[in-house]
């Protein structure tokens, strides 16, 4: 993925806090959590602190636990391992902790236990880093149980009065309580935590297949007056256990411990996770240093570091106040949008699938009515949603419609040859005084109307309105709504023997007499006397206008007559002004199909994406962008292309001289995997 670009107000802005990439500046914070995959005991377990049953020995121990702050400190002095089972009323925990010299003086039950040598448990049922639980004894087994409603770091309240109904707990001392003279071995702990008493207001229950977030601390004095140190079982980065992002992962399976070994199911996409939590960390030292949080996702100056892993169509969207904030990065291939505020509440949200609709256009032919059924029902089945046809028969679109799809007329615009004979003086004239009605540009079909001549709007209009009444007609598709080509697409060059480097007077049009006299009447200046006539804004925004005028009358009716109405145009709005004098971006349609045919252009998959986007930034959801597409220009980068078109904001796509019955099954199988509902 491409680096974001980035204002320069911005990058004054947010640069010294940004030096690193988020993944470099919070590595301590990101790495991966813990897992452990827990199972049914084989049998009763007797809570006396001995973890001697057999489903005891059968379950797997944790990794050894390491200082909080993570790699690079110090390796306890002594190991701590811990494990876990469960049934349907308890979560079962068992811990050993060496040590050598085995003590524990305080005996009030929510007392500070962490002032003895301790063992504590943290629970989050739920996974979203609020109202959680915590749970501390010493080695006399005095218990320290608490709530907390949220992390201290976002002013977090602990609820000392909350005692866990129903919980056993038991210790067992391999050595002496309180006897320095000898040498002591170890002291290991057993829980029985209702998980009733967790999950009563939760929607994540114990189960098989969910998944808890869960972290264990042992706080060891080894001097006297300290400092204490703090082991644990996964890392928090920091010396701060209130970090439920940084606890372990507890993945619940529905077997007898001893039997198999699974694999933990994480319940969310790990990339965007990590990428929400690095935002999140990014944003508290922002507002620790500017007393405000970053506003937009520029200012995080994401690179591939954080963006390479994303899900292909993964959005990122920051709302900021001041004082508050909320990031959500949406995975529209799991339906799921995953969000975080200033108080560090992480939450998934379903999202409804991305609907989208696909399209072809083709001509008419002579297949019979069997054909035609079974190719309906193909492009039906393989997800495409209407077809635009080049032509008229009402028993095809007939059977089109028949089929589920929808069927459109497609007809040339300002490229029209049946007025000849009927109005010679309709047709634009170039720089060189040259008629499309006698010299046409590039080919012979290139005979194109001058919009401003009086009665061309109208008759247009006419002309759609007509076509648009016709039985089966869902809508009409406008084709060649432009001048011609000032600058052809590079590929084509060739065919013609030029190189358009520049605008040639050959291929400028519309000097006719009535453009030159409007515009004489309208700047005081006849277009045939500009020196730079290519450089004359107001000279090149008359023809722009000209053009819109047509499609405005044109849209009038054809909305009138209660239709859709829809235009194949140039790719990217900058572009089809530049090349053809077509400002489609200020036109009133119902939908757009710039004809993104990128090898036109010498250009590869890339460019489909550069193009769908800034024609979705254009039309500002007033209307739907569907990439058009050259078939044989995507046929080796299929799937490529494709993301690019949807991944930049396309409502669907549409394919034209194609595809085959094999890429339509591809194609099948490629909306499947994104998750695409086809209207």
């Amino acid at each position: 993925m491409k680096k974001l670009i980035y204002t320069l107000l911005l990058l004054l802005v947010t640069f010294p806090a940004m030096a690193q990439s988020l993944f470099e500046q919070y590595e301590r914070f990101l790495t991966e959590p813990r897992t452990y995959v827990c199972y049914r005991p084989d049998g009763k377990l007797k809570i006396d602190g001995k973890l001697n049953e057999s489903s005891w020995k059968k379950a797997a121990p944790t990794a050894p636990f390491v200082d909080i702050s993570g790699e690079g400190f110090p390796t306890p002095k002594y190991e701590t391992t811990a494990k876990m089972l469960w049934d349907d009323e308890f979560l079962y925990v068992g811990a050993v902790l060496q040590e050598e010299d085995i003590k524990a003086r305080l005996t009030q039950r929510d007392t500070i236990i962490y002032y003895d040598n301790d063992f504590e448990v943290f629970i989050d049922p739920d996974s979203d880093g609020h109202n959680y639980f915590e749970i501390e004894t010493n080695a006399r087994g005095v218990i320290f149980d608490l709530m907390l409603d949220k992390p201290y770091r976002s002013g977090g309240n602990f609820m000392v009065q909350w005692d866990c109904p129903g919980l056993k707990t038991a210790i067992h001392c391999e050595g002496t309580l309180n006897k320095s003279k000898d040498k002591d071995k170890y002291w290991s702990v057993e829980m029985a935590i209702p998980h009733q008493a967790l999950t009563m207001n939760f929607n994540n229950p114990l189960k098989a297949g969910n998944t808890w977030r869960i972290n264990f601390s042992r706080v060891q004095w080894l001097k006297e007056k300290g400092p204490e140190e703090n082991w644990v079982w996964t890392p928090t980065g920091r010396i701060d256990m209130h970090m439920p992002d940084r606890w372990g992962y507890l993945y619940f399976v529905d077997k007898q411990v001893g039997i198999s070994q699974d694999e933990l199911v994480y319940p969310y996409n790990q990339a965007i996770y990590k990428l929400l939590w690095a935002m999140f960390y990014a944003q508290q030292d922002n507002y620790s240093k500017q007393h405000n949080y970053l506003r937009a996702t520029e200012q995080f100056f994401l690179t591939d570091k954080e963006l390479k892993d994303l899900p292909a169509d993964a959005r990122i969207a920051v709302e900021a106040t001041q004082n508050t904030y909320q990031i959500a990065i949406t995975n529209p291939v799991e339906g799921v949008r995953y969000v975080i505020n200033n108080e560090g509440r992480f939450r998934t949200e379903k999202i409804p699938a991305r609907e989208v609709k696909n399209w072809l256009w083709m001509r008419l032919n002579n297949r019979s009515d069997a054909e035609w059924q079974k190719w309906f029902a193909l492009l039906k089945e393989c997800g495409i949603s209407g077809v635009m046809f080049e032509g008229y028969n009402e028993n095809i679109y007939r059977l089109c419609k028949e089929a589920g799809l929808e069927a459109h007329y497609w007809k040339w615009t300002m490229n029209r040859r049946e007025l000849l004979d009927k109005h010679p003086d309709w047709y634009a004239v170039n720089r060189k005084g040259e008629s499309c009605h006698d010299k046409p540009a590039y080919v012979d079909y290139y005979r194109f109307l001058c919009p401003n001549h009086q009665g061309v709007a109208e008759y247009l209009a006419e002309d759609y309105v007509k076509e648009a009444h016709k039985p089966y007609v869902d809508g009409v598709h406008l084709d060649y709504v432009r001048m011609p080509d000032v600058i052809l697409p590079v590929s084509l060059w060739k065919n013609y023997g030029i190189e358009q480097k520049e605008e040639l007077p050959e291929y400028d049009y519309c000097y006719c007499d009535v453009c030159r006299e409007l515009f004489k009447a309208k700047t005081g200046q006849d277009p045939l006397e500009l020196k730079y006539p290519m450089e004359n804004q107001s000279w090149i925004n008359f023809r722009l206008d000209a053009i819109t005028r047509v499609v405005d009358a044109i849209t009038k009716a054809v909305k009138a007559d209660h239709k859709a109405i829809s235009a194949a145009v140039f790719p990217g709005p900058s572009m089809a002004r530049h090349m053809v004098r077509q400002d489609w971006g200020e036109w009133t349609l119902d939908a757009y199909y710039p004809m993104i045919y990128n090898k036109f252009y010498y250009e590869g998959p890339e460019w489909i994406g550069r193009s769908v986007k800034e024609s979705v930034e254009t039309v500002n959801g007033r209307a739907k962008i569907y990439a058009g597409l050259m078939f044989g220009d995507i046929k080796d980068n299929f799937e490529e292309a494709l993301d690019e078109a949807y991944n930049n904001g396309a409502s669907g796509v549409s394919f034209f001289d194609g595809p085959d019955e094999e890429y339509l099954h591809k194609f099948k199988a490629y909306l499947d995997k994104r998750g695409f509902v086809v209207k």
